[in-house]
């Protein structure tokens, strides 16, 4: 997919590509799964099958805490929250980086990572200022950029990080065609095919890649 919709679009700045199979039909549906299906595509859904392996495969021992993709009528937001710990993360003797400490500073509202006496990066606090706690979600200049979207650092606590990813967009869904509709940033339209079958989700871009998704709730 071309734009947001892509799962891959999401968390670019963190694995590869996604490689899917759709599910076939379950010819021996209960009626509880028909009922399901009645909700169409609006609801929540985690990725499913290779398309979750991708993501997995691509951050090799990491894996992947949560991921939403929550759509509304015309309204789309991705979400991923990703176990970062095993990249970095804040403990109480400094901070970790690909298991190596740096020194760092705190001074109740920004982290700074030096190495040799030299800045490394600084981590800006969205909490309240807490010159007791370091803990808490953070953002990062040079690291946090997505396009048309947010990444969150979050140190959870001592040796545990998230890195969290959002981005909305907006599109049209035809459900009747299966066809869900968006403009590009150089105004040109994109229209991919977007199938729901029961609990099962699938994105099929132009291209034919295909990304699955299971209903969540």
């Amino acid at each position: 997919m071309k734009k947001a919709l892509s799962f891959m679009s999401v968390l670019v700045l963190v694995t590869g590509a996604f490689v899917s199979c759709g599910d076939k039909e379950d010819k021996g549906s209960s009626k509880k799964e028909k009922k399901k299906a009645d909700k169409g595509i609006v609801g929540t859904w985690i990725p499913s099958g290779d398309t979750l392996e991708g993501v997995k495969e691509g951050f090799g021992d990491m894996s992947v805490e949560s991921a939403e993709l929550v759509i509304t009528e015309n309204d789309i937001t991705l979400n991923a929250s990703v176990d970062s710990s095993e990249l970095f993360c804040v403990t109480d003797d400094g901070f970790i980086i690909n298991g190596q400490s740096f020194d760092m500073e705190y001074d109740g509202e920004v982290i700074t990572i030096t190495a040799d006496g030299q800045e490394v990066s600084e981590f800006d606090r969205m909490d309240a200022p807490d010159e007791n706690n370091i803990y808490g979600k953070y953002k990062n200049e040079s690291l946090g950029s997505v396009e048309g979207g947010e990444m969150v650092f979050d140190f959870a606590e001592s040796g545990v990080s998230y890195m969290i990813v959002s981005k909305k967009e907006e599109y049209t869904y035809d459900e009747k065609n299966s066809k869900l509709t968006t403009t590009d940033a150089n105004g040109e339209t994109v229209e991919d095919e977007c199938k729901v079958d029961g609990d099962t989700l699938t994105f099929i871009d132009e291209e034919g890649k295909i990304e699955t998704f299971n209903r969540a709730d």
